[in-house]
């Protein structure tokens, strides 16, 4: 039986994994998709037990419990208002509001002291990538946007991570009564202290990790190094029938089911070289250079959806060509024709476009079959062909 904070570790590591790919609500079952994933993960490696253990009642908790708790979260010493921050680290209240404003913090009035010491040295770093000229203002807000918004995401799964071990740790405590105020207060800041830096190590290595994976990416052989623009082939993968089985799974087996349609994406697509730009519960886009490995992942990946206990059968669809890059996602025409036929396979196949077809046309491993052209959205006659391996490949 593994510690539960292993646990933790691995899980979160594998959301951030998914960094490209933001966590996003699925309102269907009211409940954030990778959160579900966490605490189904969890209560199924957790005793049963405790894990099938009512939580105690807790109290209301008051803004100076609050206080206490999360106090020590935030690094740093003191209480500044907004204008004696921007005012510390040397920079333009109006300039400090824009930036903060981008990374997604709430606003506040001028006149507020919560403001700490972390928040003047993170105002002098991006001060002084101005001062030396290595980012323009708009370069600064445009990079801050995407920070703000995926680590928004990523903190309230690793916050309501925290949570879940105080409420089992409290519960597991409590024999059924109720927790005092101090009582939960000392262990919020225990269970708190003891996850914090690991979640923050965990984050931190990652993203490095992330961050030579993609300089290695857009470093060697790249000739369109610097450009907004990439070659590449663009796939959406769904699982078939997904809107009729969240009417007949509960919670718990629907979260179960997308971690294991997410866990098999990644696992897939990475492996290959390729790259998970984002999930929308039942589906996943992901992109990769070359033609002939994106035709291998995407059927590799419904012969795995196919043979999972589990989870349904998949349909995809390919396309191939230029792409705008921006802020980890990938736009143009090429993407709007890979979702549309996705939209026009039948489960358990692929349809590519032209240009991707084109590419595979020498290469033995795959066959292609033209359809007559179909009306979707945004196209009066979309041409298509069904993707297969080769009786040699699958020999």
């Amino acid at each position: 039986m593994d510690n539960p904070l292993r646990i933790y570790i691995r899980v979160v590591s594998r959301l951030v994994e998914l960094g490209a790919a933001p966590v996003r609500e699925l309102a269907r079952i009211g409940m954030d998709t990778a959160l579900a994933a966490v605490l189904t993960v969890v209560s199924e490696l957790l005793p049963e037990d405790e894990a099938g253990q009512d939580p105690a009642e807790f109290p209301e908790l008051d803004e100076a419990t609050v206080e206490r708790i999360t106090r020590d979260v935030v690094a740093g010493s003191g209480r500044l208002t907004r204008a004696e921050v921007a005012a510390a680290a040397g920079v333009p209240l109006e300039q400090a509001r824009r930036l903060w404003q981008a990374v997604g913090f709430a606003q506040v009035e001028d006149d507020r002291a919560i403001f700490t010491s972390t928040d003047v040295a993170a105002l002098q770093d991006a001060g002084a990538l101005l001062a030396a000229g290595i980012l323009d203002d708009e370069q600064l807000l445009a990079l801050a946007r995407p920070i703000g918004h995926m680590l928004s995401r990523l903190a309230a799964v690793q916050s309501s991570a925290i949570t879940d071990v105080l409420v089992r740790r409290l519960a597991g405590a409590s024999d059924g009564n109720d927790q005092t105020t101090d009582a939960f207060a000392a262990q919020a800041v225990q269970v708190t202290d003891e996850l914090l830096p690991v979640l923050e190590r965990t984050t931190v290595y990652v993203l490095r990790r992330h961050l030579a994976v993609e300089a290695s990416r857009q470093l060697l052989g790249r000739s369109s190094f610097g450009q907004p623009t990439r070659t590449c082939a663009v796939g959406f993968v769904d699982l078939t029938g997904f809107t009729r089985l969240t009417r007949q799974l509960e919670g718990p087996e629907l979260s179960r089911l997308l971690a294991e349609f997410e866990t098999l994406v990644l696992d897939t697509v990475v492996a290959a070289g390729g790259q998970v730009v984002k999930t929308l519960g039942d589906e996943v886009l992901f992109s990769v250079d070359d033609p002939a490995t994106a035709a291998d992942i995407t059927l590799t990946l419904l012969e795995r959806s196919d043979a999972h206990p589990i989870l349904p059968a998949a349909h995809a669809g390919l396309a191939y060509g230029p792409v705008l890059i921006r802020a980890g996602d990938v736009f143009g025409p090429v993407v709007n024709i890979a979702a549309r036929l996705a939209g026009l396979a039948r489960s358990g196949t692929a349809r590519v476009d032209t240009a991707m077809a084109d590419a595979l046309q020498h290469d033995r491993r795959f066959a292609v079959a033209a359809r007559a052209p179909r009306p979707v959205r945004g196209y009066t006659g979309l041409r298509s062909y069904r993707l297969r391996r080769t009786a040699s490949d699958r020999a």
